[in-house]
């Protein structure tokens, strides 16, 4: 890791402002979609993309994804792909509401945190897991030590209809050696000691041992043995043995534990965020997953501050304190508590549907963009795909906070670093498979838009061009540096409705622009916006959030600044991931630096520091 222990990673966020613009006070001020209005402006973009690094837009085959093909049998990007590419930057430089459920997942966040460094990040979370599970230090008879949670129970976990209940065991859960004669016996190559499995089984104890355990098969005589189930945890976690947990069976007296909706959502996101990991560590990420309806599995579980928490390991993953919603600016918060959901930018140009029936046809739509010429697909690449979680928040939350601080914040929008392509080595199970299409290769399409005002057209032109300089980014394989692309308005047309009617010929009433118009449209919605967005009227690319966000879209760095970091590295970070802002203004001043000095700069610095003594 770098000297000054900052963390890396091939993305950053571009930071939510408090101030969220709203153009509609309500949905019925929305422009109709019956009807062209004179006042407002209706007509095509035309738009070409050039490929500045290979890119791969997936047809959606799992296993052999090859590039996207239309009806035609020719590459394309789908309109969709284009829409949503124009929304998040629309989200972005129209300042629009973050909304949980569609911008946000608004989850509790599941860590385990037992390792950190005592100078790490990571350091005061270790304290409060141990904290939480109540993790003690127990000596064996021979004199060797090893920890335990206290307050981590046994049981079993049952689908129930559309509920979950965890059915707590007779007596706690026992610790079985692997080394113990029966076990050995029982393993084969499904059960073997590194394997995450269950194992129905009979068994008898001596004391506080267990003396004799053997597979249960169904119909045998069970005799003086009592009914378990073994649970096999996977890999032994450093040098010391990992041992295998005894299950006895439910407590058929105890009343079951209710498992609230929240903390299904939370445990499955957690767990669909993790199936990468699993797989990678040669498991089948479905022995996590919840059971099917009349289906149990035996867990370990725990009841802290309000939630329950369960796992198929002793030292399970626990919740933070707080939603990520809780660390929306206070403005984002406020307009999401409100009866009706706000009218923002992107919602307003590009539709919605609330979940209380309140919708809105968008006003544009997206061609699909065709390939021109005859591309053909690159060799097959490897490469594993990883992207940011919201666990991970040295990366994710600002200030160096985390998910228990009640003042954390989210960084912002996600964007991933322009970069030369670097393929990310790892395992087969991982790896994902792309085809893409060489650099250089050029797509076209068509954005059609109707009934926009002056300043919507302008955030829409926006959008799609960004700033001189920039590149837009598309498909699969961001963080190793594919899909970068260079977009272009080729034309601007309007149509005026009355000649429209007049004609009935959306050809013959077209008035091309050129890029001028382009410039002057977003023009009006900067200086327009800007006005809005503060109490001092000041242009919006004046902005430090958009000044970050062109930054990004605009600067390509190294593969040794935007390289996941290893393993080791992440256990043992000292610092947040350096903000936008921050590495913007060092490389502004490095770069004002390095800058050969005129004559009259010269003099001008000479005179600054000497003074008079200079002019004699």
């Amino acid at each position: 890791m770098a000297a000054d222990k900052r963390v890396r990673a091939p993305y950053n966020f571009i930071p939510l402002s408090e101030k969220v613009l709203l153009p509609y006070n309500s949905i019925e001020e929305l422009p109709p979609h019956d009807r062209m209005d004179p006042a407002l402006k209706t007509g095509e973009i035309h738009v070409s993309m050039v490929a500045d690094t290979p890119v791969f837009v997936s047809d959606g085959d799992k296993n052999e994804p090859h590039f996207f093909r239309g009806n035609n049998g020719k590459y394309m990007i789908p309109g969709s792909t284009i829409r949503g590419m124009v929304r998040e930057n629309m989200q972005i430089l129209g300042f629009g509401l973050m909304r949980t459920g569609e911008d946000l997942e608004d989850v509790q966040i599941y860590f385990r945190e037992i390792a950190s460094a005592r100078e790490s990040v990571g350091n005061a979370l270790k304290e409060y897991y141990r904290s939480a599970l109540d993790v003690q230090t127990k000596r064996t008879a021979s004199g060797s030590t090893y920890t335990i949670p206290q307050n981590v129970c046994a049981g079993y976990l049952r689908r129930e209809g559309q509920s979950y209940k965890i059915y707590p065991t007779k007596i706690p859960y026992i610790r079985v050696s692997r080394n113990h004669p029966d076990v050995v016996l029982l393993q084969t190559k499904h059960e073997s000691a590194d394997n995450a499995c269950v194992v129905k089984v009979l068994y008898q104890m001596e004391g506080e041992r267990v003396k004799h355990i053997s597979r249960h098969v169904e119909g045998t005589s069970v005799g003086q043995m009592m009914k378990g189930f073994l649970l096999y945890t996977g890999n032994p976690v450093g040098r010391k043995e990992n041992h295998l947990y005894l299950f006895p069976e439910a407590d058929a007296d105890a009343i079951p534990l209710d498992i609230s909706r929240e903390d299904i959502i939370s445990y499955t996101e957690d767990w669909e965020n993790r199936r990468n990991s699993l797989r990678g560590g040669g498991y089948d990420p479905d022995f996590w997953a919840l059971p099917e309806d009349g289906e149990q599995k035996p867990v370990f579980y725990l009841r802290h501050e309000g939630h329950t928490y369960w796992g198929m390991s002793l030292f399970l993953r626990i919740g933070y304190v707080h939603p990520i919603s809780d660390g929306l600016p206070q403005r984002h918060r406020e307009l999401q508590s409100l009866s009706e959901m706000p009218i923002d930018y992107p919602h307003a140009i590009l539709g919605f549907a609330e979940d209380d029936g309140r919708a809105y046809r968008s006003r544009v739509s997206f061609s699909d963009f065709g390939a021109e010429g005859n591309p053909q697909e690159m060799p097959e690449l490897r490469t594993v795909l990883g992207g940011p979680k919201p666990s991970y928040y040295p990366g994710y939350l600002a200030d160096g906070k985390n998910y228990n601080d009640e003042d954390f914040r989210i960084r912002g929008y996600k964007q991933y670093w322009l970069k030369e392509l670097q393929l990310t080595e790892g395992k087969d199970t991982v790896a994902s498979k792309l085809r893409p299409l060489p650099k250089g290769t050029k797509f076209s399409g068509v954005v059609r838009y109707k009934n926009l005002t002056d300043e919507e057209l302008g955030l829409l032109l926006w959008s799609l061009r960004l700033e001189d300089g920039c590149y837009q980014t598309i498909g699969m394989g961001k963080p190793c540096g594919l899909g970068r692309m260079k977009l272009t308005i080729r034309e601007l047309k309007e149509f005026s409705p009355t000649e429209l009617y007049l004609s009935g010929s959306f050809s013959a009433t077209a008035q091309v622009h050129d890029s001028e118009a382009v410039n002057k449209y977003i023009e009006i919605y900067d200086a327009a916006a800007g006005g809005k967005s503060s109490k001092k009227p000041s242009p919006l690319h004046k902005r430090k959030e958009l000044k970050d966000f062109f930054f990004m879209k605009k600067e390509i760095r190294t593969a040794e600044d935007t390289s996941y970091m290893t393993l080791d590295e992440y256990r043992n970070i000292r610092s947040p991931l350096p903000t936008v802002q921050a590495i913007r203004e060092d490389e502004e001043t490095r770069a004002a630096e390095a800058k050969p000095m005129s004559e009259d700069e010269m003099r001008a610095a000479l005179l600054a520091k000497f003074g008079s003594k200079y002019k004699k």
